[in-house]
């Protein structure tokens, strides 16, 4: 029987393009998530005194460059390198301001989005390596997919399932493959995000700091809501460019628009108190108008002496787009509503922001 091993070890590079091996973030996967590598092999088609009619011979390898879909159980930390998680998600937003919690120990880090997340005071020149481990019959070797995009991120809750993160990568090349990087660890269970300890709010929450880097929400008076099931995602437009630059990959990475969405499906109905899909359905059959959401995973893990390990996704002001009752002669009727964030530029400077709290303090 053949072996089946394969582990993912996350690099932060200094200058995109050159690979980080060594100093890395062991952060399981629920799917392979092996890169899909692209070149660009065009036939020579020129005139070399050869009878071209009989067709053409030789190809050459004009540009390279790598995509990935990652499905990953969501952990409030990776392994070895503990902020890498974070990493992970700085590398989307282009923003994240680290601040330790002086009475109570933890680390809050807020992540936004900015106009340019290249710039010196955000990314600069770094990017991410990929680096894959996987077995080639009975060895492990390491296939480091280096000069990582990531371009959405998707946080998926099912009712008796994990947080899953699905993460759109995109890259430059895959580098020579090296022996394993090994000493894989991972993140222990106790900071794993589950349905159990997730509680969605809409309506008035208070936030704790300055715009756009919140430290922590608070929810008061805010109304609880209970979905089937809840999906958010995020994008940035990110898209990379060949340009005429000496090299045969790309080397510049161009944004699009900052979009985030919402969907959640619930039961079809109007409750005398609490969220009412029947009032939201007809609230955006009425007119166009908006509402907000904030999730929260509180692992109940202690990150310090008085938080816990934890995420938040704070959505201030989500557009009702849609959704229609779905009934059916054997069970209860459901809906699955729809929102499109709006940029909210008074309250909290962001579309969607998180924070993500533990015990790493750096990322």
């Amino acid at each position: 029987m053949a072996e089946n091993k394969l582990y993912m070890a996350l690099g932060e590079e200094t200058v995109r393009g050159t690979k980080e091996s060594a100093s890395v973030g062991f952060i399981p996967l629920l799917s392979p998530g092996i890169p899909k590598m692209e070149f660009n092999d065009i036939r020579r088609d020129e005139f070399r005194g050869e009878d071209s009619i009989k067709g053409g011979a030789p190809f050459r390898r004009m540009d390279r460059k790598w995509s990935s879909s990652l499905e990953i159980p969501f952990f409030t930390e990776s392994g070895g390198v503990s902020g890498i998680m974070g990493t992970f998600m700085k590398h989307f937003f282009g923003h994240v301001t680290s601040v330790e919690n002086g009475t109570t120990g933890q680390f809050s880090h807020s992540f936004s989005a900015v106009a340019d997340p290249f710039s010196p005071a955000a990314l600069g020149t770094k990017a991410l390596t990929l680096n894959l481990n996987i077995n080639e019959g009975s060895i492990m070797n390491n296939w480091p997919f280096v000069g990582g995009r990531v371009s959405s991120l998707s946080f998926t809750q099912e009712a008796g399932q994990n947080l899953k993160l699905t993460a759109d990568m995109f890259g430059q090349f895959m580098d020579v493959v090296t022996v394993s990087t090994g000493g894989e660890v991972f993140a222990a269970e106790n900071l794993r995000c589950d349905y159990n300890n997730l509680l969605v709010y809409t309506g008035t929450v208070s936030r704790t700091g300055v715009a756009p880097d919140f430290t922590d929400i608070t929810f008061n008076s805010a109304t609880q809501i209970k979905p089937d099931k809840i999906s958010v995602k995020f994008e940035n437009g990110m898209s990379d460019v060949l340009r005429l630059s000496g090299l045969d990959y790309p080397d510049k990475t161009r944004l699009g628009s900052f979009k985030v969405s919402l969907e959640m499906t619930i039961d079809w109905e109007d409750p005398a108190s609490g969220f009412s899909s029947v009032t939201e359905f007809n609230n955006w059959m009425a007119s166009a108008s908006s509402t907000n959401f904030v999730l929260h995973w509180d692992t109940g893990t202690a990150a310090g002496t008085g938080d816990n390990h934890g995420l938040y996704i704070d959505l201030p002001i989500m557009q009702r787009t849609g959704g229609a009752p779905d009934y059916s002669l054997d069970k209860d009727p459901m809906i699955t509503l729809k929102y499109e964030g709006v940029y909210d530029g008074s309250v909290t400077q962001y579309m969607g922001g998180v924070i993500l709290k533990n015990t790493a303090a750096a990322l």
